[in-house]
Formats: structure tokens, sequence, C-alpha cells
């Protein structure tokens, strides 16, 4: 009977080792599970954000980049880059269809237009169109317009716009262009944001020093959302690498919209300006009612203002007191001087005065484009100033000139703020 109890004993302790050793390696493999698991959440978590912050896709981001614009071919020598919806609100019916045209030089502006709604209806509209204030400059290859298309009657919402040129032979013809709406009739739940940014990089150089440094395109978007900025709208932005886009994934609440601008016509720093205000007419556009203001930007200019735009003092504070029928407001911009021994570009003190700046910077209150001259308001510096950095190899006459010396101490101290605000953000 002792043998049989052993036995069993023996039998008994090979089942426990058998069952505990099964134990330790299905244990051992769903830790493994797990631990995938746990890895790929994190990381379709990070894409998810990514998605959020750069395609609109949360309720509570501003949308500025549907429908996603592209140079499209509407004849034998016009493209169209985005069209924009603007129901008329001065009468009970009818509204305009504007849209951003760039045609060979020379070529004659000859189309008609119609309407596309849901229910399959086309309603001709009125055709016209203005030139987009251009430079004067004989060697440029192309001429930029607004194309108008004046409907009658309101219908509702069309959801595209066909041009067709009539002095082609048809074959570019009958391309639907989707529309944006100015102001929806739907309305949207998103309040309004106090001023977006429009970036520039199709007229920068992103093959310079400056477009290929990492901290510099970083510490331009730090920067702005330090003081209080955070919807970005780039244009041309694939020129931003992953790197940029994956550190810039950590801030949830930079919000950066990217928008193609593959321009059909070559060009170059002589015809730079004229690109430049397509750019700056469909940021204007595109940011109506979205935005209270913008600003168009390239990466190496830098908008200061004299507080956080949430501070009651700000820069704001003042915009807002203006009358509605002041739209631009020039910025004192100054030419400063990087040197590589700075950790951030803010921290350069110098200045060249004699400079000739290649461009203004403004701030816009964003309205719908007239062919009348808009009057500029200039802002003082002890409200907002801008900075653009560049590589000081000629220095004028007068010598290079003290930042320090034309900031008032609370501005002083604002700056200061920021810049430790940008450098915690950038290398903690």
């Amino acid at each position: 009977m002792r043998k049989y109890h052993q036995l069993l004993l023996v039998i008994i302790s090979c089942i426990s080792i058998i069952v505990l050793l099964t134990y330790k390696s299905e244990n051992s493999r769903l830790k493994d599970v797990l631990s995938a698991v746990h890895f790929f959440s994190r990381k379709d978590a990070d894409e998810l954000r990514l998605l959020n912050n750069f395609t609109a896709a949360e309720d509570d981001i501003i949308n500025f980049n549907r429908p996603l614009p592209v140079w499209q071919l509407i004849g034998d020598s016009f493209h169209a880059y985005a069209s924009y919806y603007q129901r008329n609100d001065l009468v009970p019916s009818g509204g305009e269809v504007l849209t951003l045209v760039t045609g060979k030089t020379g070529a004659a502006v000859n189309f008609r237009c119609k309407a596309h709604y849901d229910d399959g209806r086309d309603i001709q509209g009125k055709f016209r169109f203005q030139h987009l204030n251009q430079e004067d400059n004989i060697d440029v290859a192309f001429t930029n317009y607004v194309f108008y298309c004046r409907l009658k009657n309101d219908l509702g919402e069309p959801n595209s716009i066909v041009y067709t040129d009539l002095t082609g032979d048809g074959s570019n013809t009958n391309r639907k262009l989707r529309l944006r709406f100015v102001k929806s009739a739907q309305g949207s739940n998103v309040p309004q944001t106090q001023v977006a940014i429009c970036m520039d990089l199709v007229s920068f150089n992103m093959s310079s020093s400056f477009g290929k440094s990492y901290s510099k395109l970083i510490e331009f978007f730090i920067h702005h959302y330090v003081v209080g900025v955070n919807q970005f709208i780039v244009y041309n932005g694939d020129e931003l690498t992953e790197l940029i886009l994956q550190k810039l994934m950590k801030h949830k609440n930079i919000h950066l919209q990217s928008l193609p601008f593959n321009f059909p016509f070559a060009h170059n720093k002589n015809n730079t300006s004229n690109l430049r205000e397509l750019i700056k007419t469909d940021c204007l556009l595109r940011s109506m009612h979205k935005a209270k203001y913008v600003t168009l930007l390239e990466p190496n200019e830098f908008l200061f203002p004299n507080a956080k735009l949430s501070d009651d003092n700000s820069v704001l504070y003042s915009l807002n007191s203006y009358s509605t029928s002041e739209t631009i407001y020039e910025l004192q911009t100054y030419s400063v001087c990087m040197d590589g021994k700075n950790e951030l570009l803010s921290n350069n003190s110098f200045y060249d005065p004699e400079v000739v700046q290649p461009h203004k910077i403004n701030i816009f209150r964003p309205v719908v484009p007239s062919s009348s001259t808009s009057s500029t308001t200039n802002l003082a510096p002890s409200l907002a100033f801008a900075h653009r950095y560049t590589d000081c190899v000629h220095v004028g006459n007068d010598g290079l000139h003290m930042l320090q010396n034309l900031l008032r101490q609370d501005f002083m101290n604002n700056l200061i703020k920021i810049r430790k605000e940008v450098r915690e953000l950038m290398y903690n």
C-alpha cells in the first residue's frame, strides 16, 4: 500500500511540474502578446494624434485644408488652385464663386462658368475676372488672376464650379473644381481662432542652410506657439521632414495643416513676390470666419508681440479697437544677424538697419480681395514687431545696432520669458 502512495505522489508531482512549466510558458507568451499590444497601441495613439494635428480630424480643430487645393488645368493656358463660394448676405438671393488662377502671360481670358449642385443641376453664372496685384516684370511667364462667377439665384450651396475656356479646343474644359465655403450655411461648432499663421515654404529657399536646419524650423513653430498661436497653414508643407513633424506631434495643441502647391510654371527669385501674392490671397480667403487675424511668414520670420496674445494688454486688444475697414497692419521688421553660437534664434541681439527688406510683414484682417487698394496701418513697435533672421555678410555703413536699445523694460521681460519657455519645450 505504501508503494502505491509513493507512486501516486510521484505521478502528482510530475503532473504538477508539467502544469507549472506549461503555465510559465503560456504566461511568457501572454506577456509577449501584451507587450506587443502595448507597443502597437502606443504607436497607433501617436499616429492618431499625428492625424489629428495635421489633418484636422478632431471636432475641435479648425478646418483650413478641405477640399485640398491643387493646381489643375482648366483651359489651354490656365490653371486653377482653389475656389471659394461666398453667399451675398446683402441681398436675399445669389452668391459668387472666387477662384485663384494663373495663366500664361499674354493668353486671352475668355471663359464662361456654371455651378454644379448636389441634385445634378448645372446653373449658368456670369463670368468676370481681375488681375491679382502683381509686379510688372516682362520676364514673368505667368499672370495671376481671380476669376469670379456670379450666381443670380439662391439655390443653396453649389458643390463645384466649372470654367469653360472659349478660346481653346475644349479638350481641357468642364473640369469640376470643388468649392470651399467662405461661410457655410451649416455653420460650425468650432470657435474662431484669434490668430493663424500662413507659412510660405514656396517662396523661401528651403535648400539654404536655414531651410535645412531642423532646430531653426522647429523654433519657428515653438516660438509662435508660446506667444499664443496654435493654428498653422503650411504651403508646400511636404518640405517639412518627418523628423520635424514627429517633434511637433508631441505638442498636441499645435495644429499644422499642410497644403500642396504644385505650381505649373517655372519661377525664380525674380518673381517670388508674385507667388507670395497668390499665397497671401488664398490665405486670406481660407481664413475668413475661421481666424480673426492672420499673418503670412517665411520660416526665418518671427512675430514678437508685446505680451502673450491671450493677455488682456496684448497687441490684439489694440487691433480690436481699430475699425473693421482697416484690414492691413504693418509690422516694423528688423533684419537680425544670426550667430551660430546662440542656442536660439531669439538670443541674437544685433540687427542691420540698412538692409532692404524683400517684402513687408503684415497682420491681416481676412477679407475678400477687391480691386480697390486697401490702406495700411503702421503698428507701433511697442505693440509688436517682426524679426527676419539673416546671414549678415555685407553690413551697412552704420554698422550693427543692439535690439535691446529699442525695447521697453516690460517688453524685454516678456521676451526673456518667451525664450525660457521656448528653450524648455525644444530641449526638455
